[in-house]
């Protein structure tokens, strides 16, 4: 399989995920990982933290230079968070924050755990980018609904990346 076709397949497995087909998201994305080397699969996971860092620019505007990107497990009092997603926070952090090698360091980490739980951060990787995706979704639609802002009115607020 050539990179192209890797990064389409990976899209697809996107949006069939957004949409909640959930089954055909997982056929194409065993396909994507038959078809793929560690390398490869590196680069699709980054794929996929690249999707969730346009959404979260799309939901919170572009930090400022000096500011640093931070994604909050929930609450610890609900339980501890399993690993593969807190895998999945840390790449996608370290990936907004342009931090490479904390992101090839989470991913060998990855790698090294069983075939269960390497699957369980791929999955729980592409479920934080459609969870993200499905907020930006859900934000635009109750936007459009609001009246238009008045041109010299003051900019949206809400939180923004620290």
């Amino acid at each position: 399989m050539d990179t192209p076709r890797r990064a389409e397949l990976a899209m697809k497995v996107l949006n069939h995920a957004i949409v909640g087909d959930a089954d055909e998201a997982m056929r194409l994305m065993g396909e994507i990982a038959a078809n793929s080397d560690g390398k490869q699969m590196f680069g699709v996971c980054c794929g996929f933290a690249n999707s969730a860092q346009q959404t979260l620019v799309q939901l919170f505007g572009q930090p400022a230079q000096e500011s640093l990107w931070v994604l909050a497990a929930p609450d610890p009092a609900g339980g501890p968070t399993p690993p593969a997603h807190t895998f999945a926070l840390r790449f996608v952090t370290a990936w907004c924050n342009r931090d490479l090698p904390t992101c090839q360091a989470l991913y060998i980490a990855a790698t090294l755990a069983s075939g269960e739980e390497y699957a369980h951060s791929v999955s729980a990787l592409i479920g934080l980018t459609v969870h993200l995706a499905r907020v930006a979704a859900e934000e635009l639609a109750a936007d459009s609904e609001k009246p238009a802002q008045h041109p010299h009115a003051a900019p949206r607020s809400g939180p923004r990346p620290r």
